[in-house]
């Protein structure tokens, strides 16, 4: 899923009762319990410590679309609201570096209880925490498990669009607005016509010389490209065509540095490690690679 849409990002208990359900206990417990005796330990010892780790995990919830009119009243303020649109290639840069977006599966019972031997795989946990009854598959919902509740913070250019709700009060919408100017994020108003909900773009997204800077955008060319030889070796374009991407690079709002760029040597791809300065003053570090054409790559 390329772009990925948040409706109230907020950190509380669920709607659905039924949510992130799970059991714990298997058929051979007893047998585990016999063995543990001796050490006066139990598998309930075990599964309660399991429990406590499980309930401390984290879900934020996404949908594949903006558009599904029960998400707007279930968790857009009943349509006064907002909902984020997020670019899933950018979003992992920030405070969710190393997580993944999983796919709800709906169905109509739940999945049997996790065993022992299944407590370290978090393939299994996941399984369980992001299943719903059938009867939510309208949501289209994504998840990312991650660890404890708090905020998470991206880097600006993750959030593509923010798009108001059409119910949205006049005075919440020019805050929006004026926060998300001078970043590269749109805002869109959405418009009620007949049965159907559109949006309308109300502010373009900052240009990049009008961006409020998160980090410096620090830039060595000649530090960077001392080895003109090799880029020029690996290139199918000229090395100027490369001299450009890393000035674009460093022109990004959390760009602090431009750290270095090197032909990989784990594969044949040209590597550039970017320093992103996030709005809580943490520092990420991103690997980004290009084909000999510079091209992105996965």
């Amino acid at each position: 899923m390329r772009n990925a849409y948040l409706w109230s990002p907020r950190f509380s208990q669920m709607n659905d009762p039924m949510e992130a359900f799970y059991e714990l206990g298997g058929a051979g417990d007893q047998a585990v319990d016999r063995l543990l005796q001796t050490a006066g330990k139990s598998t309930a010892d075990m599964y309660e410590m399991a429990k406590t780790v499980i309930d401390r995990l984290c879900l934020v919830s996404f949908s594949s679309t903006p558009v599904d009119l029960p998400l707007w009243a279930y968790y857009g303020g009943n349509f006064a609201g907002v909902c984020l649109e997020f670019d899933t290639d950018r979003l992992f840069v920030g405070d969710l570096q190393g997580e993944s977006l999983v796919p709800v599966t709906y169905a109509e019972t739940a999945l049997p209880p996790l065993q022992l031997w299944e407590l370290t795989s978090m393939e299994a946990v996941t399984g369980r925490l992001s299943r719903k009854r059938i009867e939510w598959a309208h949501e289209k919902e994504w998840r990312v498990l991650t660890g404890a509740e708090g905020p998470r913070h991206y880097i600006d250019e993750a959030l593509v669009r923010v798009h108001l709700g059409p119910r949205i009060d006049k005075d919440h919408a020019r805050q929006i607005r004026a926060l998300f100017d001078g970043r590269p994020t749109e805002v869109v108003q959405g418009r009620v016509n007949g049965f159907s909900l559109g949006f309308e773009l109300v502010q373009p997204p900052t240009a990049a010389t009008r961006y409020t800077r998160v980090g410096s955008g620090t830039l060595d060319l000649d530090a960077l490209l001392w080895s003109r030889d090799e880029f020029e070796a690996f290139l199918t374009v000229p090395v100027e065509q490369l001299v450009e991407e890393l000035r674009r690079i460093a022109g990004q709002p959390n760009v602090d540095a431009v750290a270095d760029c090197m032909v990989s040597v784990t594969r044949p791809a040209l590597l550039v490690q970017v320093e992103q300065k996030l709005r809580n003053d943490r520092i990420v570090y991103e690997r980004r690679y290009y084909d000999s054409r510079l091209q992105r790559l996965p």
